[in-house]
């Protein structure tokens, strides 16, 4: 045993695409860099925001490796940097073969037990126990997934919280308007539910 302390786990958790997790979570970023934080970004989404932009501007980017076509997180890189705050822009993410680790939350996994603080995303659908209860919602279900126990092992879970009308105007969703804000309504009432269940279950093991 080192004794190296493990890092923390800050997670942000949207229900949909368009929620804004990707802004909150690097505007925390940035405020931890004015703080004096060192902090760096190892992964970001392969399309961002007018808003986000500018936030990526300002903070240090560890470029990613390209491996089979596909864009990895460069973990050597990052822990010979060392720094203290990483940002993971979408954890949900499959490693092409020939990677170390074949997921994303099993590098950020690497990270944590290195001593690095992980600050990531998440949308509800990509949590492994809850894509059945999403797929009943959507009729849809997406391909990549992280386990819950990672979500319940986080430091902090912050849900990041928008009208199913916001998440609309962002998405542009072209299917029936009245349709798809049900569904995110409903969406975001299993993501409210699923972190009150978290933070009771953090509160408890406190205790």
């Amino acid at each position: 045993p080192t004794g190296k302390r493990r890092g923390r786990l800050k997670v942000f958790l949207g229900y949909a695409s368009g929620v804004g997790k990707s802004f909150r979570m690097l505007d925390e970023g940035r405020r931890r860099k004015e703080r004096g934080e060192d902090v760096v970004v190892a992964a970001i989404q392969p399309t961002i925001s007018s808003e986000v932009a500018p936030l990526l501007r300002f903070l240090e980017f560890i470029p990613q490796r390209v491996v089979g076509g596909v864009p990895v997180m460069d973990i050597p890189a990052i822990l010979e940097r060392r720094p203290q705050v990483c940002m993971v822009d979408g954890l949900a993410y499959d490693n092409p073969p020939g990677s170390p680790n074949a997921y994303r939350y099993q590098d950020v996994e690497q990270l944590l037990v290195a001593g690095v603080t992980v600050i990531t995303s998440i949308n509800i659908q990509h949590i492994a126990e809850m894509q059945k209860a999403v797929e009943e919602i959507t009729g849809k279900r997406v391909r990549e997934a992280v386990p819950l126990a990672l979500i319940e092992k986080a430091d902090d879970i912050v849900l990041v919280d928008a009208t199913p009308e916001h998440a609309l105007q962002k998405t542009g969703d072209g299917a029936s308007r009245a349709s798809v804000e049900k569904q995110l309504a409903r969406l975001r009432e299993l993501a409210l539910l699923l972190a009150a269940d978290i933070v009771d279950q953090q509160l408890e093991s406190y205790l």
